[in-house]
């Protein structure tokens, strides 16, 4: 006979240990450089992306499943690189120097050495971010629901007529383009351009990036080609995904300070913990036993999509709804389909 297989508990840990460690390295590192209140404020914005993106993780990991180990090994090594420098960084980067009438190279400057005026540009540019990335997440929640053939229901009531509206054909695009209208005319003339355009860009791309991977996915059998291309239409999709969930917690992050590099350091930490968890929940095939956590996933994404629209209204009024409260929302929602999946998997 063999050794005894580690207990579930113990195969869960050894993914975290790695990210852990290089959280408190960096921690580390932050307070002997920059002191006590840095590293205060980098841990924050690692907890702020953590509880943001954990509901990211359980949508990640099942998209994972999908891939080539080569590409989730892409995925989880240079795809931290691309979220982290170009969503939390040349993401808001290019958005503020458009919005701002100013160069890429000024806004960078400014973003380097007049972090005041950065936040500055970075309002101007803030209704347009949450259209683009608001949209992308309302999208993909009403995607997930909005389909006939789901039988698997956590609340019930709710999510048998959704499912059963999806044979509608496109009612999910039309709800979602109304709520963007709806969003569009409640703001002042000016505004209402700008914010149109990127909430369609965010609708877009997300229909686009998911029917591609559905339509190499349906010929996966056909070849080994079709089989890559729909992998590079799920990692596509991986990383707008992330991109749009980064958004609003790199926002977040400028009102926690204005050092950009304590932002890229929380921030990156945090989704380094992030990708750790995605494979994790991916490799331990934990969503299989876990029957629930997907949807409850789901639910957070929609709440986030609507509060990042809601915001912008909410800015109008020179209001705005805290990080945290939107990620105590999602882990909120995640525990609770956490709990009932344990019920009923103790049930089966």
């Amino acid at each position: 006979m063999g050794p005894a297989a580690p207990p579930p508990r113990m195969r869960y840990l050894r993914y975290l240990y790695v990210p852990l460690a290089c959280c408190a390295a960096g921690l580390v590192i932050v307070l002997g450089v920059q002191g006590l209140t840095a590293a205060w404020i980098t841990l924050v914005l690692l907890l702020l992306e953590i509880s943001l993106s954990f509901d990211n993780a359980v949508v990640n990991a099942r998209v994972l499943d999908q891939l080539t180990p080569g590409q989730q090994r892409f995925f989880l090594t240079w795809g931290l690189v691309i979220p982290v420098f170009g969503v939390r960084f040349a993401g808001p980067l290019l958005m503020v120097a458009l919005a701002g009438g100013v160069s890429v190279r000024q806004a960078l400057d400014a973003a380097l050495h007049h972090p005041v005026r950065y936040r500055e540009l970075l309002d101007l540019a803030e209704p347009r971010i949450l259209a683009f990335g608001g949209m992308f997440l309302l999208m993909v929640f009403l995607r997930y629901f909005f389909d006939e053939a789901k039988t698997l229901h956590w609340v019930k009531p709710l999510e048998r007529r959704l499912s059963a509206a999806g044979r509608i054909e496109s009612l999910e695009i039309a709800l979602a383009l109304i709520i963007l209208l709806a969003v569009d005319l409640a703001l002042p003339g000016t505004q209402r351009a700008d914010v149109l355009i990127a909430g369609l860009i965010g609708l877009v791309l997300q229909l686009l990036s998911t029917s591609l991977a559905q339509a190499f996915g349906d010929e996966e059998q056909a070849g080994a080609r079709l089989a890559a291309g729909g992998g590079l239409a799920s990692l596509l999709y991986l990383e707008l995904l992330d991109a749009s969930f980064s958004l609003d917690g790199t926002i977040g992050a400028f009102a926690i300070t204005s050092n950009l590099g304590l932002i890229l350091t929380g921030l990156g930490l945090g989704a380094l913990f992030i990708r750790s968890l995605t494979l994790m929940l991916s490799r331990e095939k934990a969503l299989e036993k876990l029957i629930f956590l997907e949807h409850g996933a789901h639910y957070a994404i929609g709440a986030l999509g609507l509060v990042m629209l809601g915001g912008i209204l909410l800015r109008q009024h020179h209001l705005h709804v805290p990080e945290w409260l939107t990620g105590v929302i999602g882990l909120l929602l995640l525990v609770l389909s956490f709990g009932d999946s344990l019920r009923h998997s103790r049930r089966a």
